[in-house]
């Protein structure tokens, strides 16, 4: 076992990182858990999961491919031990604490033997004292683990049965939701050292600062209340110094603790302000902070503040009440995805790869995430990117689709994991929303709980009572919604579009795409279609097997419920039955990414409707769901049409009337909607024609209106152009400073589009491959799969990106999709020739392909 390499010190206050190489054994378990593990001593890395360990151990298969999901259960239903050994040297007068951050989740911790601690929550920080069980020299650490899911499992006997969508004891345990499975991830019992650990000894120490920030209504001046929590000798003191973005004095303090907290409250005149990403700047202020006693410093800290003010709007309209975040005073009309774990195995989803997602969500154009309740508190790390890039979070405590009971020990659990998170995360300008918890008020009025709960409480005491109580206390600066949906009170029907916060799963869950246009909600907080992930990523865990909807792994790594039906059923308005396991693929991909486009701007082309966030920007696993970026890090289509329907100016076309019509050839017709969310007006030059799917133009006309800065204008469409003379035959094309968008007045299944035809030419340019493709007949959602071109370029699939998807070509015009190295390296220009006709055929596709055969020509590197 290794010692301790890493010693941090903080002023007085020393911090001995326990992270790096332990020791794991299995010490009881099912019966089939393999020999060799029972009797290996396995080298683990903390912060890690069993999982991780047994993988890099190759003790375990890897669970993502094939059934590996099946055979690795023994995980989580097995005991395991970690334990190493560390030097240590009592300091005189002061004390020593082992810290864990974060242990998963049923822990005995011993010292030397000795127990000194008990674990009972994933989610919590824990701190005990130890100088009593260290000895000077050679001590050993252990951390016992049991396994959650018996533990969740006893819990349930010993209290009764808690209704939740699966049939997986997940309420009954203080640990990820997502770990016992869900529609879109895979049942990963974890255990481990999952953040980090360390020694602190002190004699006095800062335990965290909470810099809550209020702004004066003019916003010419903001108050910024550093609240310091320690743990220090009576009579010391806190010092407080906040340095502007430029690095300049900007005020300074010093209070005197009383009890556990000194709150010292610095002015700044003039405050430079946090903007949401697209309506101003990040600006950060750097507050330090130093604990004093007696002229010694006895530990010190700094934190990153933004200074800014939050609220939401509720002001009554004519259907009921609006829902809108208002930031600086001024409303933000929310483009978002809801975020889950991004792995399984939390501690694979390093901050360069969470960084990465949320670039990725910026890059397409959303200025909000919405963390869900089934998976863990947002780290550090998340908040500081977000932070820095101007996305705001909404973040849900940690309850997700099911009653929770309301015992004394889980009532004990749930404050202390809402006391830690809303301390820890206070700083975070980008966290502008609480929310008690996912559909679980939902699950009370609409999934039959009453009869199986009786007179057991069932959450609503810590959706009403415990969170607002220790936001009040800690943090009264952020609103706090007490669940999604939510229609104002626990009495109302959370369903109903008039109040607060909808979920829109209607369509998906039964009709057609074009039945998002029923509902005009005041906020939509989930809505979403699902869609496979791109080919290769599918590919690498359907072993034996081509990706398909006869495929058993495949459908393996599709968790929705009725998922083959429903994707099915969605495919079926728009192609016939695809020929192919490739047109599949490729069809229920765009079908996806039409209907969340179509959902999306319909929502923002109404008045009253304060954003849409998607479920969901990212996977855990390789899985058929409804994200928008796959487990591999590759956009899906999804993503780049979201990019065109999330822009801050969007241009869309809309039914006059709300209803699910194709067919506005009626009195109503169809209207141009503008919306600008940027902070300048915008007046964009728009030409609107009525083409013919033989690639006749029928009708046209060209306006140049004015939208003002936040606003939306809504601009007949005239006509003699919008209405066509033969539904089946026709589209209706607008262009709009340069980017496109289209109106079907009937499903492809219904019309008589010519035979798609068209001209690929590849070269290399600066390093980039282009893929030119010119429409010989139009073309519909022109899409280029940079992951099927990168074997024969000698990468591997996640390298590549494309620049854009889903184009739409009238014949003769071009298009150049742009396929880049992710890391920025050049892609040599001889590697165009390895592209060949036939594969070119099948990562080059238009929807109307999956209907018919393509007639398609080649010229490479730009010779006929």
């Amino acid at each position: 076992m290794i010692q301790i390499t890493t010693e941090v010190t903080t002023s007085a206050a020393t911090r001995l990182d326990l992270g790096g190489e332990w020791e794991l054994t299995w010490s009881a378990g099912p019966d089939d858990v393999p020999e060799a593990v029972r009797t290996a001593a396995i080298p683990a890395q903390v912060p890690g999961e069993v999982h991780t360990a047994l993988l890099a151990a190759g003790l375990l298969a890897d669970p993502d491919v094939g059934w590996g999901e099946l055979a690795q259960r023994w995980v989580g239903h097995s005991h395991w031990v970690y334990r190493r050994r560390v030097q240590w040297a009592p300091t005189p007068g002061a004390r020593t604490d082992l810290v864990a951050d974060g242990l998963d989740t049923i822990a005995d911790v011993y010292v030397n033997g000795r127990r000194i601690g008990v674990a009972r929550d994933q989610h919590l920080a824990y701190r005990w004292r130890v100088d009593d069980a260290l000895v000077p020299g050679d001590n050993l650490v252990e951390v016992r683990f049991a396994s959650a899911w018996d533990a969740a499992r006893e819990h349930e006997r010993e209290h009764g049965p808690l209704p939740s969508p699966y049939d997986e004891p997940y309420p009954h345990v203080r640990k990820s939701a997502a770990n016992f499975g869900w529609d879109w991830g895979p049942h990963y019992v974890t255990a481990g050292i999952w953040r980090d650990i360390r020694l602190e000894t002190y004699v006095g120490r800062i335990d965290h600062v909470r810099p809550l920030v209020h702004l004066d209504p003019d916003h010419a001046v903001a108050h910024v209340t550093a609240h310091v929590r320690v743990d220090a000798p009576t009579g010391s003191d806190v010092r407080v110094d906040l340095i502007d973005p430029d690095g300049r004095p900007a005020g300074s303090a010093v209070g005197t603790v009383a009890g556990d907290e000194a709150a010292i409250v610095l002015r700044v005149d003039d405050p430079d302000l946090w903007w949401p990403v697209g309506l101003g700047a990040q600006p950060m202020y750097r507050l330090r902070v130093e604990l004093d006693h007696a002229g010694t410093v006895l530990d010190s800290t700094a934190v990153r503040v933004g200074l800014r003010s939050v609220a939401v709007d509720e002001t009554p309209d004519e259907l009921g009440t609006r829902w809108a975040l208002v930031v600086n005073g001024r409303t933000v009309r929310v483009r978002g995805y809801n975020w889950i774990p991004d792995d399984t195995l939390a501690s694979r989803a390093t901050p360069e790869r969470v960084a990465r997602r949320i670039d990725q969500a910026v890059a397409g154009n959303a200025n909000l995430l919405r963390v869900w309740g089934g998976g863990h508190f947002a780290t550090g790390e998340f908040l500081d990117a977000c932070d820095e890039r101007g996305v705001l979070v909404w973040h849900d405590f940690l309850f997700a689709c099911a009653a929770y009971s309301e015992d004394d020990e889980m009532v004990e659990l749930v404050t202390a994991e809402a006391e830690q998170a809303v301390a820890r995360m206070s700083a975070h300008p980008s966290l502008v929303l609480w929310c008690g918890g996912n559909e679980t008020v939902l699950g009370w009025h609409h999934w039959g709980w009453a009869d199986q709960v009786g007179l057991r409480g069932w959450g609503a005491r810590y959706y009403l009572d415990v969170l607002p109580g220790v936001l009040a206390r800690l943090d009264p600066t952020r609103p706090y919604v007490p669940n999604s949906p939510w229609s104002g009170t626990v009495d109302r029907d959370p369903l109903v579009d008039t109040h607060g916060l909808s979920h829109l799963w209607d369509a998906w869950n039964e009709r057609d795409y074009a039945h998002y246009r029923d509902h005009d909600p005041a906020f939509v907080a989930e809505m979403g279609w699902c869609g496979p992930p791109a080919w290769t990523t599918l590919g690498r865990v359907v072993v034996g097997e081509t990706p398909g909807p006869d495929s058993p792994q495949t459908l393996h790594h599709l968790r929705a419920i009725d998922g083959v039906h429903k994707l099915t059923r969605g495919l079926q308005p728009h192609v016939p039955t695809p020929r192919s396991d490739a047109d599949w693929h490729f069809a229920t991909q765009v079908v996806q990414a039409r209907a969340v486009s179509a959902g999306v701007e319909w929502l923002r082309s109404r008045e009253r409707c304060g954003g849409a966030v998607v479920w969901q920007l990212n996977d855990c696993w390789p899985v058929i769901s409804w994200s928008a970026v796959d487990s591999e890090g590759i956009e899906k289509p999804l993503w780049h049409a979201l990019r065109r329907s999330f822009a801050p100016r969007l241009a869309t076309v809309q039914p006059v009337s709300p209803g699910p019509t194709h067919d506005p050839t009626g009195d109503e017709g169809l209207v141009l909607v503008l919306v600008n969310d940027a902070d300048a007006a915008w007046r964009p030059d728009v030409l609107i024609r009525r083409v013919g799917l033989d690639g006749r133009e029928h009708a046209r006309t060209r306006v140049r209106p004015d939208c003002p800065a936040g606003g939306l204008v809504r601009l007949a469409v005239d006509p003699a152009v919008g209405r066509p003379a033969d539904p089946r035959a026709e589209l209706l094309v607008v262009d709009a400073d340069g980017v496109r968008t289209t109106w079907s007045y009937r499903p492809e299944r219904e019309t008589t589009a010519p035979r798609p035809e068209r001209v690929v030419d590849v070269s290399v340019v600066d390093g980039a491959l282009h893929v030119t493709v010119t429409a010989v007949t139009m073309l519909r959602d022109v899409c280029v799969s940079a992951d099927r071109l990168a074997e024969p370029l000698g990468l591997e699939p996640p390298s590549l990106a494309v620049d854009d998807a889903l184009v739409t070509l009238l014949p003769g015009e071009s298009h150049v999709f742009r396929i880049i190295r992710r890391d920025g390296r050049a892609i040599p220009p001889d590697r165009a020739a390895a592209l060949s006709t036939t594969l070119l055929d099948v990562s080059v596709r238009s929807f109307g392909e999956v209907t018919g055969s393509a007639g398609n020509s080649l010229c490479n590197e730009g010779t006929p």
